[in-house]
């Protein structure tokens, strides 16, 4: 926790000028059954044929709702993603916790189900749209902008497990600004809608969109 109690204005200054620059899209955190530990591993499952339409190759429809065992996952990730930044926040900051904001949320869900449908894990689209291209067409404002993308794969994926899963392996990447564990704590952040998506084959996508919502003050009083 030490790692950001030394957190100067400079800091944020500098964060705040690298996500105007360059929005942090990390690469995707991908969680496989070899990366669970043995007592939680499901027996190997054999491959089916994979049949691909014409509806797999269209983008996914708006999300703007998400059922409610989904609607309680992303809920606990945006608890655990607050709990962290209050740890590793200095009070001073004034965004250790970070507002929900549903067009953001509505927009990541979007997301995670093109990416499931679609097949393809990534933060730009087959048709190359990006992450602030997305919030853009959604005429959601913001000073920065950034993403977060975590799947999980095997029998946990429709669990709360899968959400830990995803938020520890975010958390337990190097300090920096620019990878996961870097956005879960950018202190220039102040709002984030988190999305997911799962199908009965045994896949989770989870999407973290981050801003920095024009006019927000950034430090506390």
């Amino acid at each position: 926790m030490e790692d950001w109690v030394q957190l100067t204005e400079e800091d944020i200054e500098r964060a705040q000028k690298l996500a105007q620059e360059r929005p942090p899209t990390p690469d995707v955190i991908t969680i496989t059954q070899q990366d669970l530990p043995e007592e939680r591993a499901a027996p190997a499952v054999s491959d089916d044929v994979l049949v691909i339409t014409t509806d797999d190759l269209s983008p996914a429809a708006a999300q703007p709702a998400a059922p409610a065992d989904i609607r309680r996952l992303e809920q606990m990730m945006y608890q655990l993603l607050n709990s962290t930044r209050r740890q590793h926040l200095p009070g001073w900051v004034g965004t250790a916790h970070l507002h929900w904001h549903e067009e953001l949320a509505a927009v990541s869900r979007q997301h995670s189900a093109d990416m499931l449908r679609r097949q393809y894990v990534a933060h730009i689209t087959p048709e190359g749209v990006t992450a602030a291209q997305r919030l853009q067409r959604q005429a959601i404002g913001y000073v920065a902008c950034g993403e977060n993308i975590g799947i999980v794969y095997g029998e946990a994926a429709h669990t709360q497990e899968a959400v830990q899963d995803i938020h520890d392996a975010f958390m337990n990447q190097p300090r920096s600004l620019t990878n996961h564990r870097g956005n879960l704590l950018n202190p220039i952040w102040t709002h984030v809608g988190i999305g997911i998506a799962y199908n009965p084959d045994g896949a989770l996508v989870a999407t973290q969109s981050f801003i920095s919502a024009p006019g927000a003050r950034l430090r506390g009083q």
